[in-house]
């Protein structure tokens, strides 16, 4: 949009009588030293060009779009698919701990550990008082 009005306003120029080329050899030195004090006066994480900026907006633009736009999908199936991991580790788990406990508890008995076998106090109570149920 912006070359536009500059093609428009070059072409004015020129049929005042002032030659092109001139004109563009200018411009191009003034860009240049332009950019020269811009490079010195200013780093270059400080310098943004128009394309920049326009890209920005593009990009801004395209996501407004497909924000506006996101469905999804909500059937069983992809729901039982999805969760389907969280229903099986926690069975796995279990068995895990259970086994663990078991094995270890064996392993006790095997070697005669001091407290592998879990004996609950009420029948240690009888036990030592020689009740009459045991």
């Amino acid at each position: 949009m912006n070359s536009d009005l500059m093609e428009q306003s070059l072409r004015e120029i020129a049929v005042e009588g002032i030659d092109l080329d001139q004109e563009f050899d200018v411009t191009r030195l003034q860009e240049e030293n332009d950019l020269i004090v811009l490079t010195n006066q200013i780093s270059s994480d400080e310098l943004i060009s128009n394309e920049d900026i326009l890209n920005t907006e593009k990009l801004i633009a395209e996501g407004r779009a497909e924000s506006e736009y996101t469905t999804y999908n909500f059937d069983l199936w992809s729901v039982l698919k999805r969760g389907a991991i969280n229903l099986v580790l926690p069975f796995i788990n279990g068995m895990m701990l259970g086994f663990g406990e078991i094995l270890a508890h064996e392993i006790g008995f095997k070697y005669n550990w001091q407290g592998a076998r879990v004996v609950p106090e009420r029948r240690i109570e009888q036990k030592n008082s020689s009740s009459r149920y045991l």
